[in-house]
């Protein structure tokens, strides 16, 4: 069953010395899976609409994104993904190593906690941290 909530995402990210936070809130679709659940909501870009599909099983996250910004991330507490980041100038291969994934929700109620760090050439170009609490409507 397909349950709408509020969504506040909330991202930060160190890189070179400095830090970025980002903050969103919007409405999104929220729906329990056999084994886990399903995210999805639309994320603002100065380029134009990006759908963000957040799918939650087993001690793992992917996030796919869809839209002016094309990329699926795969987050899972001490392991390293590739990933490929597509922009309307170009695509760029990272990996993502997950430092922390850690979900608490009670049905379509809770938090999302994730730090991770994406490196590209073996160089770590950000550390982040990036939570999700959703709440339903």
């Amino acid at each position: 069953m397909k349950e709408l909530v509020s969504v506040r995402v909330r991202g930060v990210q160190r890189c070179g010395g400095g830090e970025e936070v980002t903050e969103l809130a919007c409405e999104g679709v929220f729906r329990k899976t056999a084994d886990g659940w399903l995210l999805a909501y639309d994320e603002p870009s100065a380029e134009g609409s990006v759908k963000a599909l957040l799918r939650f099983s087993d001690g793992r996250l992917i996030l796919t994104r869809r839209g002016t910004v094309r990329s699926e991330m795969t987050f899972a507490a001490g392991e390293c993904h590739r990933v490929s980041y597509a922009l309307s100038a170009g695509s760029l291969t990272m990996e993502v190593n997950t430092d922390s994934l850690r979900a608490s929700l009670d049905g379509a109620r809770g938090t999302l906690e994730l730090r991770y760090r994406l490196i590209l050439h073996g160089e770590t170009l950000s550390e982040n941290r990036l939570t999700v609490d959703l709440l339903p409507r």
